[in-house]
């Protein structure tokens, strides 16, 4: 500084608390304190802003690709704490410069928001970890799986399936009272380090004339007490999120089925469940079709956002499956902007546009714009919960397939915060493809 004395900058934690490739992040950091500097912010900001772009860069693989946007910077300064001192300079006024008001150790330490705001969590599918045995030597059941997910670089979460993944060897389920069996689960995730993301149910085939909407009244209770349980295995592992998909709420033949009956009962069934836990967020995952039933109660984002209406509880949303939107003729964009603050999940995989087929591919190997429009409306929308892959990896690596899925989801992401900042959504409200088009390929996203 002018009086001689010498700024320090302590490092700013990497998000995802993992350095994945140290290219580009000095001309990151050089870059952002150029940017703050010419903006007039004092030069401690400067070096608080270039630390939190450098962060950035060494979180993602490349060069280019690596580089931060000014949005991510700015979410991760005003959500990260920094891992040596040295915030804000003493004797500066930087109250107005300082996001969110983080003037001071006691202000970041305090700071409530989550340690990657500007990117959800990701999770992907468990049963994954089944394939290419010949790459894992540990034992390949539940266990064995969650451990195996402890591999993959950028993952946080893990969900289970109800009562799938909750069975003895014997085929008894396990009940959500027994102490050991919940330790065990828990011991297991905490050792990978991960967290519990969601409970999903996934009925037995005695409920192959349906789950919520089985004309058997009996066979409905059945289904929602077996639902009211996943709900609290979900809340014993400290996951928040209940997503219900049955393979069976459906039919195959015309005139086989009386619609408004199946409907109503599937509203009931919905809001039973809502009232056992409102606690948790409980959701329809909708799929158009299915071999078990060709056609669906519920199967569009039209459908699923009627009966959350419906059933008329705060706790009550929907889940989004690409693949589903792909194998019904939907864009998953559309279908999420529709669905607003009621989207609670997302399902991330990628497949060839064939109608009632569902390819599981990795994201974005076939639909990168696709994906990224998406991405586009889950920032507009605020979206808060986190990315499940939903992928089928039958050849691959199932620990590579995962990393590159969260490697496209992370790139795609920033890609669509690009094209926020450059202006999409002026040509959006134009109806001009053009020069949306145009925007997205001078920006090389295209």
């Amino acid at each position: 500084q002018e009086d001689g004395s010498v700024l320090e900058q302590g490092s700013m934690e990497v998000p995802r608390g993992e350095v994945v490739d140290e290219t580009g992040a000095g001309d990151s950091f050089r870059a952002a304190f150029v940017v703050a500097y010419i903006e007039g912010r004092p030069l401690q900001y400067c070096l608080r802003f270039a630390a939190a772009a450098g962060a950035i860069a060494v979180s993602r693989l490349g060069a280019e690709p690596s580089l931060p946007h000014r949005r991510e910077v700015e979410w991760l300064l005003g959500t990260s704490r920094l891992q040596e001192e040295g915030s804000c300079g003493e004797g500066e006024d930087v109250s107005a410069s300082c996001p969110s008001g983080l003037n001071d150790s006691a202000d970041v330490e305090s700071s409530s928001l989550d340690d990657e705001a500007f990117l959800p969590q990701f999770a992907s599918r468990l049963n994954s970890m089944s394939a290419r045995r010949d790459l894992w030597e540990a034992s390949s059941d539940v266990l064995g799986w969650v451990a195996r997910q402890g591999t993959i670089k950028g993952l946080d979460l893990v969900d289970f399936n109800f009562p799938q993944h909750f069975m003895t060897s014997d085929g008894l389920r396990v009940h959500w009272m027994e102490s050991d069996h919940v330790a065990d689960i828990k011991t297991a995730v905490t050792s990978a380090g991960l967290k519990v993301g969601a409970i999903n149910m996934r009925y037995p085939k005695e409920f192959r004339l349906g789950a919520f909407s089985n004309p058997d009244p009996l066979m409905r209770s059945k289904a929602i007490d077996l639902t009211v349980e996943g709900g609290r295995w979900a809340k014993h592992l400290g996951a928040n999120e209940l997503v219900v998909w049955s393979a069976y709420d459906g039919y195959d033949y015309f005139a086989q089925m009386d619609y408004t009956a199946a409907w109503d009962h599937t509203v009931q069934a919905f809001r039973e469940v809502c009232d056992a836990h409102p606690d948790l967020k409980v959701m329809i995952e909708y799929k158009t079709t299915d071999e078990n039933s060709r056609f669906s109660v519920v199967g569009s984002a039209g459908a699923a956002l009627l009966l959350v209406q419906a059933v008329d509880r705060g706790n009550m949303g929907v889940m989004l499956d690409v693949g589903h939107c792909i194998m019904a003729g939907e864009n998953p964009a559309q279908a999420a902007a529709m669905l607003g603050s009621k989207l609670f999940g997302v399902h991330l995989n990628d497949g060839h546009s064939r109608l009632g087929a569902e390819d599981g591919l990795m994201l974005g190997t076939v639909h990168s714009s696709m994906i990224t429009e998406l991405f586009y409306w889950l920032q507009c929308n605020e979206y808060s919960g986190h990315l499940y892959m939903d992928t089928f990896p039958v050849n691959e690596d199932p620990v590579r397939e995962c990393e590159f899925n969260i490697r496209r989801a992370t790139a795609l992401w920033s890609r669509a915060i690009r094209l926020e900042e450059a202006g999409l959504h002026t040509h959006l409200q134009q109806h001009d493809a053009m020069s949306a088009l145009e925007l997205m390929e001078s920006l090389g996203e295209l």
